[in-house]
């Protein structure tokens, strides 16, 4: 894993620890990296307690009903933590990885994070105290979701998500990862009567687009 390095110091799971306490909460937590050469599609992620650091490339998470109508749930990038619990099997309506090609995940056992460290060692309490935070940043996305899903009218609901891209950004102009399709499928809404509402507002100057750059031009 030394090869990593240069990468995971910075990693917002590994924040505050030396080279030395990486490699050691590596050790501790069974480390070891899984790389996916072509798109793949986890439908069973197996161990509930097995964490996932996304080290390049992005997941999807995805949830499919009983007629095939897809939702998507997030989207994960480098630096992103995935956990089991979350991401597993729930119910009669699954939850399920679309992995990009290329993508290199690194997988923790999460069971050790509930077992003291026979070493006491500080970069254990380090990373969980960072696994602490990444749990909270994700309950946040989830209010993001709730807000745009929570509006009345498409427009209403391609302004939320916009707006939450470019606070998040710090910009306004930005790029989305989603094709418009997956656009559509996160917003719950019909492809065609969202591609017409983008370009009416493009036309109302609310926003300027190509492909997946958006910018945000203001209020009407």
């Amino acid at each position: 894993m030394e090869e990593r390095l240069p990468l995971l110091r910075t990693l917002p799971l590994f924040r505050d620890m030396t080279d030395e306490e990486i490699l050691r909460a590596l050790e501790c937590f069974h480390a070891k990296e899984k790389v996916f050469d072509q798109a793949h599609i986890v439908w069973e992620l197996g161990e509930r307690r097995t964490w996932g650091v996304i080290l390049e490339g992005g997941v999807t998470v995805q949830q499919e009903d009983m007629r095939g109508n897809r939702s998507i749930v997030s989207d994960f990038g480098p630096g992103d933590t995935l956990d089991g619990d979350t991401l597993s099997m729930v119910g009669a309506m699954p939850f399920f990885l679309s992995v990009y090609a290329g993508t290199a995940i690194l997988l923790l056992d999460g069971e050790a994070a509930l077992a003291p460290c026979g070493r006491a060692c500080r970069a254990h309490l380090i990373l969980l105290r960072n696994a602490v935070q990444f749990i909270a940043q994700r309950e946040r996305l989830l209010l993001y979701k709730i807000d745009y899903l929570s509006r009345r009218t498409t427009r209403e609901k391609i302004l939320s998500y916009l707006s939450i891209q470019a606070a998040r950004h710090g910009a306004r102009r930005f790029n989305v990862p989603y094709t418009r399709q997956e656009l559509a499928d996160l917003l719950a809404v019909d492809r065609s009567a969202m591609c017409t509402e983008l370009t009416r507002m493009q036309n109302d100057g609310l926003i300027r687009f190509e492909r997946k750059r958006f910018e945000l031009l203001g209020e009407k």
